[in-house]
């Protein structure tokens, strides 16, 4: 998980691929109102007693294209493979900790208002996320409580990639996506292919990003190895993964034999120890039909030796 924390932070501290990630995926009437070519990164960091520091959090503070308006998309990174029941809680205070943050930075003197926030949970686990999408949910109180006013209310959006397995066409996010949802390691190639066709509208900087993070984070999660440092670009990615793939199936298919000769010998020494048990015993019970079935080559070696001063089939199974 730590290496896609680092990856994903790389990738979306580049302000054009989370501009493609919330014009891609957060399909609201709101989006078409920021003015994504003054989006500012917000560097802050965060330390309360018993909470630990986000740094894979990321933080944007986006201008309306009209007025003197400004909105903070709080990208909340989640990587764990169990979904996190109190993730609305979080957000009230990772969201609550960004406002101290712009009070004490003196963003919020005069008759300043506190801006609003979109926090994105970005979720790429493999258990399907079931938790409460807001706090009022998780407060125990009854809806027509006289109490539910004085509570606090905060949601987040989820977005889950394994919605999305075939990605988005011309998204950048999309393709990874894509990639991260592929079980078929033969379709990772075709998945880098859909990728590579985004590249040519980014900055050398996300290149080297995407690079890395196919290199550190992709690869080794799909069972290969890909040193980042023979590589130069995503076409020379996919040439070495295709030998990748080629030596990983080669290994696979040598495993495959190397079982089924083990396999074949085991029933082998089976068929030779009851032959050899009905010549001294006559017919095998069927316990010791079962017996010799789940034995391993071990037990087999072991039953035969006994096998010669037996004096009754119980000796040789005992």
């Amino acid at each position: 998980m730590a290496n896609h924390d680092s990856g994903y932070h790389l990738l979306f501290a580049h302000p054009e691929l989370v501009e493609d990630l919330v014009r891609n995926f957060v399909p609201e009437d709101w989006v078409d109102q920021l003015d994504f070519s003054r989006m500012e990164r917000v560097n802050a960091k965060f330390h309360t007693e018993g909470l630990q520091q986000r740094d894979s959090d990321i933080i944007y503070r986006i201008h309306y294209k009209e007025g003197d308006g400004e909105i903070y998309l709080y990208l909340l990174l989640e990587f764990q493979s169990t979904p996190d029941k109190w993730m609305a809680l979080r957000t009230l205070v990772y969201v609550g900790l960004l406002y101290q943050h712009l009070a004490k930075e003196g963003r919020l003197e005069g008759d300043k208002q506190l801006p609003p926030v979109f926090p994105l949970v970005l979720y790429n686990g493999d258990t399907p996320w079931h938790c409460a999408p807001d706090l009022r949910s998780l407060i125990a109180l009854p809806p027509n409580s006289p109490l539910r006013k004085y509570q606090p209310q905060i949601g987040y959006y989820l977005l889950d990639e394994s919605h999305y397995p075939d990605g988005k066409e011309g998204s950048i996010t999309g393709a990874l996506f894509r990639i991260e949802n592929i079980r078929d390691i033969n379709d990772l190639n075709d998945g880098l292919r859909l990728l590579e066709q985004q590249i040519p509208k980014t900055n050398a900087s996300l290149k080297r990003a995407l690079l890395t993070w196919i290199s550190y984070v992709v690869a080794p999660h799909k069972g290969l190895k890909l040193d980042k440092r023979d590589v130069q670009n995503l076409t020379e990615v996919r040439e070495m993964l295709s030998t990748r793939i080629k030596q990983w199936e080669q290994k696979i298919a040598e495993k495959g034999r190397e079982e089924g000769l083990e396999k074949g010998r085991l029933l082998g020494e089976a068929k030779t120890l009851k032959k050899m048990l009905v010549l001294k015993f006559g017919g095998l019970p069927e316990w010791a039909e079962q017996r010799i079935a789940q034995a391993d080559a071990a037990t087999l070696d072991r039953w035969v030796e006994r096998l010669l001063a037996a004096n009754s089939l119980e000796d040789v199974f005992k």
